[in-house]
């Protein structure tokens, strides 16, 4: 079938987000070996602008592209741009949250911070799952497998929070690395990390299942 009008603009401003996404991940492979050895502050100073230019890339620029390719389908159909605008200004402010948020809440380990911060997204989660199932409830019976999966995709991204405190906090200490060494749970940390990433995997997949089999019911 021919593309033509948004269409087109929306997939190619997707693939350049896919492009900046790509190239970012290709920039942390080629210094990873250095940062490891020196750190990100050392890297940068060693290797001036460039160095710098590139660290930046690499900590930035899959999130950005991500943005880039999220906001090329909100460009397509009616060719609003009000939606898309709107998109990108909070992909941004999600962006920059890494360099934001350290220099206004600080850089020092806080209990109260990330206490209070799990019960918020505890209250959230649980809201959410409050109104997916009010909103399945109103699904006819053939419509609700794509629900369903989407739900399950929810499930594995709430787990994978859960068990990403655990890394840094109790029991794995990530967060306090001298009290990872001397309660030895290091093998413990990895772990859990593991678990995390084969839970994104997994929510990122349900997610992907779930609009498929809402687009075939459509």
């Amino acid at each position: 079938m021919r593309v033509s009008g948004p269409g087109i603009l929306w997939l190619l401003v997707f693939l350049a987000g896919l492009a900046i996404m790509l190239a970012a991940v290709l920039t942390g492979n080629s210094i990873h070996s250095e940062v490891h050895d020196l750190g990100g502050d050392a890297f940068m100073q060693q290797h001036g602008l460039a160095g710098t230019l590139k660290f930046m890339f690499f900590a930035f620029g899959y999130p950005l592209g991500l943005v880039v390719a999220a906001v090329g389908p909100l460009l397509g159909a009616d060719g609003s741009r009000r939606g898309a605008i709107g998109f990108a200004l909070a992909g941004l402010v999600a962006v920059s949250a890494a360099a934001v948020v350290p220099p206004l809440l600080g850089r020092e380990l806080s209990a109260a911070f990330f206490s209070a911060g799990g019960y918020i997204m505890t209250v959230l989660i649980l809201l959410s799952v409050w109104f997916w199932g009010r909103h399945r409830a109103t699904l006819p019976a053939a419509a609700r497998t794509g629900a369903d999966l989407q739900g399950i995709g929810y499930l594995c991204f709430a787990v994978a929070a859960w068990n990403l405190c655990g890394v840094g906090s109790m029991p794995s200490f990530a967060l306090e690395p001298e009290q990872m060494l001397t309660l030895g749970t290091r093998q413990l940390a990895t772990g859990q990390m593991k678990a995390v990433m084969v839970l994104f995997i997994a929510a990122w997949f349900f997610t992907v299942l779930g609009y498929l089999a809402a687009g075939r019911r459509d």
